[in-house]
């Protein structure tokens, strides 16, 4: 069973990352460029890290498509001139760089899951303000379908021990904020 959720967890998060790299591509959407750079190196080390530790499993599906998706978006972004970028978003980007070495340096799995949420919660910062500022920059029905990949990767740690929730359940929150404050008929505050 968990194969199956794991694969269709991986396949929901892959179909959100191809609405949103299809969204950067017809300027529907702006990506924070180190956002996404940084989510790709956070999700990609975190792949190979526990790999190397336990070898391929299902439940990896949503990190291997989330890791492929977040390079996409920040090739496209690029090539295509369609990002944002602004001076405080290198901070972020540093601050989670800095917790990401935490995350790896220590070996206790509650301290690296925490620090994991945290490296994940400062790279989305500059997208969440963005978002905050002009909710019709980051608005898709991919963070809608994040939302359901998180339920599904939640499902998958039913049996398991607690720390396993701890991600899933942020990304929950994560997804489920980006996707109501993004949400259709809502104004600019620029705009009010």
């Amino acid at each position: 069973m968990e194969r199956i959720i794991g694969i269709l967890s991986g396949l929901i998060i892959g179909s959100a990352q191809l609405i949103y790299l299809a969204n950067t591509l017809r300027r529907k959407v702006r990506p924070s460029v180190l956002s996404w750079l940084g989510w790709a190196f956070l999700m990609g080390t975190s792949l190979v890290s526990q790999i190397v530790v336990k070898g391929w499993q299902w439940s990896l599906s949503s990190i291997l498509c989330s890791t492929a998706g977040c390079v996409a978006i920040v090739l496209s972004a690029l090539l295509s001139r369609n990002f944002s970028l602004v001076r405080q978003d290198w901070i972020f980007l540093l601050l989670g760089l800095s917790c990401m070495g935490l995350y790896y340096w220590s070996g206790d799995a509650w301290v690296t899951t925490v620090f994991a949420i945290l490296a994940d919660a400062l790279l989305a910062v500059p997208t969440f303000l963005k978002a905050w500022r002009d909710p019709s920059s980051e608005r898709s029905v991919a963070w809608l379908l994040g939302v359901i990949s998180s339920v599904l990767a939640l499902i998958i740690c039913i049996g398991h021990d607690p720390l396993y929730f701890m991600f899933p359940a942020y990304l929950l929150f994560l997804n489920g904020w980006l996707a109501w404050i993004t949400r259709p008929g809502i104004p600019s505050p620029s705009n009010q």
